[in-house]
């Protein structure tokens, strides 16, 4: 049996793509929210004349692959409980929303140490699951 090229790369990306979840449900949301906490806490740097959204973009760029299992954690546990495509994203959506809200009032209570933003995006490092 041949295999065409089209084929064979169709299951080497659905193999390097497939689902790995080595995280929970829960531990994904809570990425996210510390994804949320990073971004806001950027925007909240930076309105106070800190430099810190190059800081924010290496720190994202470093951490993408752990945003992105998250996502798709989330996405998968909807699958799950039978939820179309389109309901997945309204959840995921809904989820990031929530999540943007929470960091929001917690920035707007408690502020943000940007004259140590870096420093205070390795404790977010130092959160994450993996």
């Amino acid at each position: 049996m041949k295999i065409s090229a089209f084929n064979a790369i169709a299951a080497i990306l659905l193999f390097m793509h497939r689902p790995t979840y080595a995280i929970s449900f829960s531990d994904a949301g809570e990425n996210l929210l510390y994804f949320e906490y990073a971004s806001l806490s950027a925007d909240y740097c930076e309105q106070r004349g800190y430099p810190s959204r190059s800081i924010y973009s290496k720190w994202q760029q470093t951490y993408s692959q752990v945003q992105i299992e998250a996502v798709k954690r989330v996405l998968a546990e909807g699958q799950s409980r039978g939820l179309t495509t389109g309901e997945q994203q309204q959840v995921l959506s809904q989820a990031l929303a929530s999540h943007r809200k929470v960091a929001s009032d917690n920035i707007a209570k408690k502020g943000v140490p940007c004259s140590r933003y870096r420093e205070f995006l390795v404790g977010y490092s130092g959160l994450l699951k993996k």
